[in-house]
């Protein structure tokens, strides 16, 4: 019995670590090889080397010249193409982004395969594989752009169709979260992925990394989110899909520290904060820490990483407080009522 239970968890293990590798957030390169002639090439060996993390994948073309390399994660690649009596040609510097599928064509020269043309690959300046409407914003725009309260979902508004959901609430969206429409979707129809598990909050809101429920910016490496035209991987939800991809360790170490210091030193009263006696502040006191750190490298080289982050918030919030006093005339009635 221990031994068929035992059996049973390794099967489980091993079915549940496939399913998650098919859904995780990650890209895909395809393309086919021709000759000189435009005749395709088939049996030619296509390898893509990650060059932050040396990872390494292999594939063979088709009859057809066709090849294919999926569930690629995110990162810059080196690309090599060879087969038997042609030189080796690789284009260097492809840039995969979340949910992309890279067309990569390659036209390989009669010659030795010790030989190599060397291609820098250039940027595609439209998106020409998918009819999906959307964008990516990637770890420069996540780590540049002026973020109120570190919150990177807020960047979520740079894509067209996207809007915000105001509300009479007082409460911060840095405690609860954020919430807005896709196209005048319900504002509780939004899909949101983190490495490929879902993350909404019952509520319906974004998380918030203040609260433990979301990563912070330092854990962030992009997203992309897709307003209209879903891909059949993507369901459950007719708002917009948000596929979030958090960093990882690579080949090299990487730390970072910050502190973010808020107070009421330089802030502006509003017309409600008057003293009401000398000794009161001008303002209602007003701290806010936001710190943390981050660090991330190789356990082994070309084998296995580690990737750390941590985000602590310390507030101490006044809020000035205003009431309602009934008139002279008002009370005068409120006394004959109260005492008839």
């Amino acid at each position: 019995m221990s031994t068929r239970l035992t059996v049973g968890i390794v099967v489980l293990a091993a079915l549940r670590a496939s399913f998650a590798l098919a859904q995780l957030p990650t890209a895909a390169i395809s393309g086919i090889i021709r000759d000189s002639s435009a005749a395709a090439i088939p049996g030619a060996a296509v390898t893509a080397t990650n060059r932050e993390t040396g990872l390494a994948r292999t594939t063979h073309t088709s009859g057809e010249g066709y090849y294919k390399l999926a569930a690629m994660p995110v990162g810059v690649y080196d690309v090599k193409s060879e087969a038997p009596a042609f030189r080796a040609e690789v284009k260097q510097a492809l840039r995969l982004e979340v949910g992309q599928e890279a067309v990569l064509n390659f036209t390989l020269a009669v010659g030795s395969i010790q030989e190599t043309v060397t291609v820098t690959a250039d940027a595609a300046l439209v998106e020409t594989t998918s009819g999906s409407l959307g964008g990516v914003v990637n770890e420069e725009r996540v780590a540049d752009l002026p973020l109120n309260g570190r919150n990177f979902n807020q960047l979520v508004f740079l894509q067209p169709g996207i809007t915000a959901y105001r509300t009479n609430s007082a409460t911060s969206t840095l405690a609860v979260g954020l919430l807005f429409s896709s196209n005048g979707a319900p504002i509780r129809s939004n899909a949101i992925l983190l490495d490929g598990a879902s993350i909404l909050a019952a509520s319906g809101v974004t998380g918030v990394s203040v609260t433990g429920s979301m990563l912070g910016v330092e854990g962030i490496r992009e997203f992309r989110v897709i307003t209209n035209s879903f891909p059949a991987e993507y369901g459950m939800s007719m708002g917009s899909q948000m596929t979030i991809v958090s960093k990882n360790g690579t080949n090299e170490f990487h730390g970072s520290l910050f502190e973010f210091v808020r107070n009421s030193a330089l802030d502006a009263r509003n017309f409600f904060d008057r003293k009401t006696v000398p000794s009161n502040p001008r303002l209602p006191a007003f701290r806010r820490n936001n710190f943390g750190s981050a660090l991330g490298g190789p356990l082994r080289r070309d084998r296995s990483f580690f990737f750390l982050t941590y985000e602590g918030l310390r507030e101490r919030l006044g809020v000035t407080q205003v009431l309602n006093v009934p008139t002279a005339a008002c009370q005068s009635r409120v006394n004959r009522l109260t005492t008839w």
